[in-house]
């Protein structure tokens, strides 16, 4: 149930701080507060002043630091509690003022990998090549490889414990694609996450190479998010190529290190 409390602003008593340790307004004595301050048994860093003997600190700060939501309304003209919600600051925008807000787009995993499929085999298409079909261990050996780096934030061809690539799965004939991309980047470029790695990889001509082989009969998908070497929010992209004729019948777990 929503539990709101109303302090009202007249029983406020406002004091102006100019930088000093100590100030007298109002005839009360306001100093710095040099007391630790603890919650649930963690130290935390809050400003506070000491008047008559006792601690004060802001009430917003306070909501900020155990999470409650407390904000001005101006037109009740008291202070709003809500326990039960996230600090934002801010009161909630009534319907009248409401505007639409464009919502981020949000990545359909499963889609991306089955456009990313679909786009690879268009290439092959416009290279008179045969559609590379799907294989559901090369799937599962894509996503092993893409966790992998996505948890340990490395982008190689190497897996985390120093084996090659190739070593998710049983066979030595397999190739891999990789590439990581970031979601500013998408957001940039206007473009959906199996558009831009598909794009990228075309312009590489190793990465194309391995997308338009005729050696090449199946294909495997992965698709992990994790953060780059720069600390930016990204996707991690994995294709598995399985020569034509040949077999995988096992797949490594991620390997996490």
């Amino acid at each position: 149930m929503k539990k709101s409390l109303y302090l009202i602003a007249g029983i406020l008593i406002g004091i102006t701080l100019f930088g000093g340790s100590s100030v007298l307004a109002a005839g009360i004595t306001a100093e710095r507060s040099t007391n630790r301050i603890y919650v649930n048994g963690q130290e935390v860093h809050l400003t506070a002043y000491n008047i008559n003997g006792n601690n004060y600190v802001m009430l917003r700060d306070v909501g900020k630091t155990v999470g409650f939501e407390v904000y001005w309304d101006g037109d009740a003209k008291c202070v709003q509690i809500e326990s039960e919600k996230p600090y934002t600051g801010e009161a909630p925008v009534t319907s009248a003022e409401a505007k639409p807000v464009e919502q981020p787009a949000q990545t359909d995993v499963a889609a991306a990998k089955q456009d990313i499929i679909d786009r690879t085999n268009a290439l092959r298409k416009e290279n008179g090549v045969a559609a590379l079909r799907v294989n559901d261990k090369l799937m599962q050996a894509a996503q092993v490889r893409a966790d992998e780096m996505a948890a340990s934030g490395v982008y190689s061809h190497t897996r985390p414990d120093g084996r090659k690539s190739n070593t998710v799965t049983d066979s030595k004939y397999t190739g891999e694609n990789l590439h990581n991309i970031s979601e500013l980047y998408l957001e940039q470029q206007h473009k959906t996450l199996s558009e831009a790695v598909v794009e990228l990889w075309s312009n590489s001509r190793a990465h194309a190479d391995n997308m338009t082989s005729s050696r090449y009969g199946e294909i495997g998908v992965g698709l992990a998010r994790g953060i780059d070497k720069d600390g930016f929010d990204c996707w991690y992209c994995v294709q598995v190529f399985l020569l034509d004729g040949c077999e995988v019948t096992w797949v490594d777990t991620p390997v996490m290190k």
